[in-house]
């Protein structure tokens, strides 16, 4: 007996006459569909037919319980508002969490740099020091004390770096704890710019790496990272930060000597 091959099966028409329904012949029960010609071994498998749906060749996701159409609108943003920050929180946290009260600081100045940041306003870089400094002026003074611990400073000179942070920044800050030397044809020429404005022009003037001193004006320029001198004016026997930093020296030693008068 000869074995027909799987294509030419396939191709031939069926020997077998399909029935009417309901109505079996010889008393034997069959059925009208074509059974598939069985598949090569390593043959490509046909593409799915019925009612599959594809698209470029993956199947899509099915879409019960998904979302479709436009997103809701967001609530307005009040940038001018304001709202309880943590209010309902009344137990201390557990160590080594801060307590709560500045842990509420804490979300108030997050708050305030993020409206800041929204309205355009981009901050100056701060180091790890000048953070610590701005958020002790941004809280008014009321965690001065931990925040000098936590720098290794005494309250009385964290106060002078929180003023010299208030009217220079955090390159006023860097100037307070570490002036930035200036070179001797910088130094030479801000001794020359406020030579005229000394109230005693006979006596000399201590120059430093990074500072220039006049001890009978009771004046001091420190200079900043920045490349501006910050005027220092002398209060009490300590020479304390002053308003009016300026890249011209004479502009910055008119300005310790207008904080001077002001003082008295």
């Amino acid at each position: 007996m000869t074995t027909i091959p799987p294509a030419r099966r396939a191709a031939e028409p069926s020997s077998r006459t399909p029935l009417s329904a309901g109505k079996p012949g010889n008393g034997a029960a069959t059925d009208d569909r074509t059974v598939p010609a069985p598949r090569a071994a390593g043959a490509v498998p046909p593409p799915p037919t019925g009612t599959e749906d594809t698209t470029a060749g993956a199947p899509l996701l099915p879409a019960q319980g998904v979302r479709t159409g436009p997103l809701p609108p967001l609530p307005p943003l009040d940038l001018h508002g304001s709202a309880p920050v943590l209010d309902a929180v009344t137990a201390e946290p557990p160590a080594p969490l801060p307590d709560l009260a500045v842990l509420r600081a804490l979300v108030r100045d997050a708050a305030r740099r993020a409206a800041a940041l929204l309205q355009g306003h981009v901050p100056e870089t701060h180091d790890t020091v000048a953070d610590v400094v701005r958020f002790t002026v941004g809280s008014g003074g009321a965690h001065l004390e931990t925040a000098a611990a936590h720098l290794g400073l005494t309250p009385l000179r964290m106060r002078r770096l929180t003023a010299a942070y208030h009217h220079g920044g955090p390159h006023g800050a860097a100037a307070f704890l570490s002036p930035r030397p200036a070179g001797p044809a910088v130094l030479a020429g801000a001794e020359a710019a406020v030579r005229p404005l000394r109230p005693f022009p006979g006596t000399p003037v201590e120059l430093g790496p990074d500072r220039l001193v006049d001890p009978p004006a009771g004046v001091e320029l420190r200079h900043g990272p920045d490349g501006r001198w910050y005027p220092y004016a002398d209060r009490h026997g300590a020479r304390q930060p002053v308003a009016g930093p300026h890249r011209d020296p004479a502009r910055a030693y008119k300005a310790a000597r207008l904080a001077l008068r002001q003082h008295r």
